[in-house]
């Protein structure tokens, strides 16, 4: 069933791709993801660590005041060096903002298996109403 997914990232297209039949609708501003959210609910919501110039934290705040929604997943799609900030950190972060899961793309590879395994544990997350 298809099911309708919001995607915040920077325009990456793995995501998509992975979502490919499901109703997935990309923003790459905050202000986008805000008007998409107060316009209709989804069955999901994806939020990249870049999104938008690192406004992830923005957006779990705002996802937290403004009423219930799908799970939201936070995502990191690709390797980035900083010694100010830990992996374990962001999860932690995200997960007290409301993040269901926290998804680490760099650990799965960009195949068909990597990408399929994705998908799973994503579907797997989605509810089942109708």
């Amino acid at each position: 069933m298809t099911k309708r997914i919001l995607v915040a990232d920077g325009g990456e297209r793995r995501i998509a791709d992975i979502l490919a039949g499901h109703d997935v609708v990309a923003v790459r501003t905050l202000a986008e993801a805000q008007r998409a959210l107060q316009r209709e609910r989804y069955d999901m919501v994806i939020v990249a660590v870049h999104f938008d110039e690192s406004r992830m934290f923005d957006l779990l705040r705002y996802l937290q005041s403004s009423g219930p929604h799908g799970p939201v997943v936070c995502v990191r799609s690709h390797h980035f060096v900083s010694p100010a900030i830990t992996i374990e950190g962001l999860e932690i972060a995200a997960k007290a903002l409301g993040a269901t899961l926290f998804l680490d793309l760099t650990w799965y590879a960009d195949s068909a298996q990597g990408n399929g395994a994705v998908r799973a544990l994503l579907d797997a997350m989605l509810p089942s109403r109708p």
